[in-house]
């Protein structure tokens, strides 16, 4: 699966990332393309944004190379609707939607992934008794864990380069799982995205002279969401070990929701009290270390998630709960409680 061409098809994609996200910097005035700080911002100046443009329009092109998984992604559908999505986030980008309408597009995508054939049929392992989903149950989750993901990550997105490392994090689970099953499938579109998000990546990092947009981060929690779907598909994984795969995206939107909740907000209202806010100003600012911290504990998430694949998923959503509630009680101020 691995030889001298592979090794080609990843380098040209990472190079082609980097010059397109150095070209995007150059015309971002001039297309609408920029990140004027507010009062939940980090930066202070303006940033180029858009970075998603770079990283699918060479995962794309990267796919033209591949040419035994591409004609798979045509045949179902998967390529116009990743389409969708990217161009949703484009025009986010540009002229700016709101959360409500950026929901309303991912859950239009969920529907059109369904009309396509992906679906879930399973709920897993509990007790020892396989949970078989019904026609309406299995689009039901499908819904739920298209919206609930792609928009998760999209709010992870608010520091220099942590989306993109919590996406290869994922990814290069991914891609292990295809390079030990043989899956041509899993393993190109796993190892196209990562060198894809590395090129961006380059001119993301602290202090970054790009950001991803919503672009990058609606599309890459979709294409993760792909993925996954797929991976249980072929009974590698479970919706259950999931939770834990994409641990710190999904931990950061539930406990961030449901503290907007107890205090009588709206759960999309805006704020700085993210767990990669809060733990910067633990760590006093520095950037880096955050993000790097960050990935290690994605890192070990996802590592436990791979681990627990053949057990009962009792045991996994056992676990989840559990880290809510540590995140819950540690991200939240007594007074917010």
């Amino acid at each position: 699966m691995i030889d001298v061409n592979s090794f080609l098809v990843f380098g040209g994609v990472f190079l082609l990332s980097f010059l397109l996200s150095k070209f995007i910097i150059k015309i971002s005035s001039k297309f609408g393309l920029l990140d004027t700080p507010n009062h939940r911002s980090i930066h202070k100046t303006p940033v180029a944004r858009g970075g998603g443009i770079a990283i699918f329009a060479s995962f794309f092109l990267g796919l033209l190379a591949v040419g035994e998984i591409y004609s798979f992604w045509l045949e179902i559908g998967v390529f116009s609707t990743l389409a969708f999505v990217l161009i949703s986030g484009v025009i986010d980008d540009m002229f700016g939607t709101s959360s409500k309408f950026k929901l309303f597009l991912i859950f239009v995508a969920a529907n059109l992934l369904w009309l396509n054939g992906f679906e879930l049929k399973t709920l897993g392992i509990v007790f020892g008794q396989e949970i078989l989903l019904g026609a309406f149950g299995g689009y039901l989750l499908l819904v739920i864990a298209t919206v609930g993901f792609t928009n998760a990550l999209n709010l992870i997105d608010g520091l220099d380069g942590l989306a993109s490392i919590v996406s290869i994090v994922i990814l290069a689970a991914f891609a292990w799982m295809g390079f030990k099953l043989g899956d041509p499938f899993l393993f190109w579109i796993s190892m196209i995205a990562i060198f894809s998000i590395f090129g961006f990546l380059v001119l993301n990092w602290n202090p970054a002279k790009i950001f991803m947009g919503d672009s990058g981060s609606l599309s890459l929690g979709f294409l993760i969401v792909l993925l996954s779907v797929y991976a249980i598909s072929i009974g590698r994984l479970t919706p259950a070990s999931l939770l834990l795969l994409g641990a710190v995206p999904v931990l950061d939107t539930l406990v961030v929701m449901t503290r907007r909740i107890r205090k009588g907000l709206s759960p999309f209202s805006a704020d700085k009290t993210h767990i990669h806010h809060l733990l910067l100003r633990q760590q006093k600012g520095d950037t880096k270390r955050t993000v790097l911290l960050l990935g290690a504990i994605q890192a070990l998430f996802t590592y436990i998630g791979l681990g627990f694949k053949v057990r009962d998923d009792v045991v996994i959503v056992g676990m989840f709960v559990l880290l809510f509630i540590v995140f819950y009680f540690l991200l939240t101020p007594k007074s917010s409680r």
